[in-house]
């Protein structure tokens, strides 16, 4: 009995504890329900209304590129944008409306785009109710002033400001930085596993693409409360976002721009001057190189294109037809893509070959009458003029002897030919950063021809290759570095174009020293030789004589006519200055602009005045000869 009474005793006090405990919740419960009733109730009131918090994302502003003297190439700035919430949207009565009044006030339809940008971000399983849909930007001052005073017509459109690319040079330098532009559905699969989503900025071409992830910075986010109908009220805080690493380039944008407007120049002239007018000289590109390193000081492909028209979420269909163009191509980068036959350019290689395997000696001689007769007829540029007379290497390169080279390549052979001018570069890729998009041009070899057309390399086809031309095609960068060899004793350095790394903050994180590929097994009298004969060039009675008579730093070059099957011939200069002590090394080429003479040493001129001379010190140069 004792024991059933204890056991009692315990339950009952259990259940008393157990009540006190159901008491004190409901007592809680009731004093927290009054609390918000009585006073936070007209708060709670009011986000009842359609209060609400948003998320908004903010773009963090990628790196500049910046000229090896600190000048900013490429910059950000502000621009309006204009986004669309879809939580906010959807629950519209007419959603189709407010994105057709949108459009209207916009100037195009925003309908389709909105709705494909939904679905490509369903289909990726990145789409997000209350992730902004993005429109519009760097929207018209006067667009965006309209569109604010019809704002509560359009429930679920924001305006922001987010940063955007700026390309300070306009079209000038467009193909060595690329351009920005939303990840597209088909590129997705390539950026996802860096973190990149739909809907991310990426460099498509150039610096852009190859550093995007050094460029691309950390983005931030932005609470907002906003009404009922998803327009902002009051910030509630944000995350900053932090800005992209900078580049800084080894680009000199004053030798950019001199050899930009030297090669636009000529290409006009060449249109429109009296005399045998070349109208289809509208494209070219040039290349400078320091020759003890590499780095590229200026790189023109011409025509360009303005990347800022990449900023616009519209590109009008004159722009686009612009750009697209299937004959100036001007989103081909020539410098690094165009393969060219390389003319009488070519003629030092020869020389080098030749040279090299005692086929000549620098003092040796050859008639030149004006014709070849060995092999099969050839003649020479000069022809009706009775030719050059006896030559040695110096005024052969001087006057570009077709005749004394078509006897030493013959002479020499093609393999030796192809062996030396691999040896300088030639015909493969010069492994620049922007290496995704470079071409190796073709060197073509006797074995080649054995494969592909099922017969031996003919005697003939090695007079032309002697000369430049034939079968075998280069691009300017290639030319541009294999002189460079010539100038520096046969170092074959990797172009570049970026020299350092910056943080936000200004420390330099990493620094790109100079690369040697490869050497040159030439000997330094073999050098000395082709080089007095390229000084030559620019010599009374040289190929660019005239444009060189009277400018006060000493020139060593070439100049180079390269036949071209589809139209006028193509004009070449490549050299190097100054002669006796070589710093810097160029490649211009002017496509359909005849020789190289007329064509292209005249904007050879122009981009070494502009590397050695003060302004208003280059006196004019005299008018084009042969």
């Amino acid at each position: 009995m004792m024991r059933e009474k204890k056991t009692g005793q315990k339950l009952e006090k259990r259940l008393q504890f157990f009540t006190i405990g159901i008491f004190l919740i409901f007592a809680l419960l009731v004093v927290r329900l009054g609390y918000l009733q009585l006073v936070q109730g007209e708060e709670y009131e009011k986000l009842a209304a359609g209060n609400r918090i948003r998320l908004l994302p903010l773009e963090a502003p990628r790196g500049e590129f910046l000229d090896r003297n600190g000048r900013v190439l490429v910059a950000n700035r502000l621009a309006p944008t204009i986004s669309v919430v879809p939580m906010d949207l959807e629950e519209q009565e007419d959603p189709q409306a407010v994105l057709e009044r949108l459009g209207e006030l916009l100037g195009y339809d925003v309908v389709q785009s909105y709705y494909d940008t939904i679905a490509k971000k369903k289909a990726r399983q990145e789409f997000r109710l209350y992730e902004p849909i993005r429109v519009a930007t760097d929207v018209d001052i006067e667009v965006l002033t309209v569109i604010e005073e019809h704002l509560m017509e359009l429930p679920g459109v924001v305006i922001e400001e987010q940063p955007v690319r700026e390309y300070v040079l306009g079209d000038i330098g467009s193909h060595i930085f690329g351009y920005v532009r939303e990840i597209s559905r088909e590129e997705l699969d390539a950026w996802r596993d860096l973190g990149y989503r739909m809907g991310d900025l990426v460099g498509k071409t150039g610096l852009e693409r190859v550093f995007d992830q050094t460029l691309r910075g950390e983005k931030g986010n932005r609470r907002v409360e906003v009404d009922a109908v998803g327009h902002p009220i009051r910030d509630q805080g944000k995350k900053a976002p932090v800005q992209g690493n900078s580049l800084q380039l080894t680009i000199d944008s004053r030798i950019q721009l001199a050899a930009t407007q030297a090669l636009r120049k000529s290409m006009e002239e060449l249109r429109t001057r009296a005399h045998n007018p070349m109208p289809n000289a509208k494209a070219g590109a040039a290349v400078v190189l320091d020759v003890n390193s590499g780095a590229v000081l200026a790189m023109v492909s011409e025509p360009g294109f303005d990347p800022n028209i990449f900023v616009k979420e519209n590109i009008s269909e004159e722009e686009w037809q612009e750009l697209n163009d299937p004959v100036l191509k001007p989103q081909l980068n020539r410098v690094l893509r165009g393969e060219y036959p390389s003319g009488s350019t070519f003629k030092m290689i020869t020389a080098i070959a030749g040279l090299e395997k005692g086929v000549i000696k620098p003092e040796d001689t050859i008639r030149c009458t004006g014709f070849y007769w060995r092999v099969e007829p050839k003649r020479c540029w000069n022809w009706n003029r009775g030719g050059h007379g006896p030559v040695s290497l110096k005024r052969a390169i001087a006057q570009s002897c077709n005749v004394y080279f078509y006897d030493l390549g013959y002479r020499t052979g093609i393999d030796t030919l192809t062996e030396y001018a691999a040896m300088f570069g030639l015909g493969k890729p010069t492994g620049i950063e922007l290496h995704p998009g470079e071409k190796g041009g073709f060197l073509a070899t006797s074995q080649w021809r054995l494969e592909h057309f099922g017969e031996p390399w003919q005697p003939g086809e090695t007079l032309s290759a002697a000369i430049g031309q034939g079968f075998s095609t280069y691009t300017p960068l290639q030319m541009a570095n294999y002189v460079a060899m010539i100038a520096n004793g046969g170092i074959r350095y990797r172009p570049y174009l970026v020299q350092k790394i910056i943080s936000p903050s200004g420390e330099v994180l990493e620094v790109i020293e100079p690369e040697i590929m490869g050497r040159a097994n030439v000997s330094p009298e073999t050098f000395a030789a082709v080089r007095e004969g390229m000084r030559a060039v620019t010599e009374p009675g040289g190929t660019a004589y005239s444009h060189f008579a009277d400018f006060p730093i000493p020139v060593a070059g070439k100049t180079g006519t390269a036949e071209n099957p589809q139209g006028e011939d193509h004009g070449w200069f490549v050299g190097f200055a100054p002669a006796d002590d070589p710093q810097v090394a160029l490649a211009v080429l002017v496509e359909q602009g005849g020789g190289g003479s007329g064509a292209a040493a005249p904007v050879a001129r122009e981009i070494f005045a502009a590397i050695f001379l003060a302004p208003g010190e280059d006196p004019v140069s005299t008018e084009a000869g042969e």
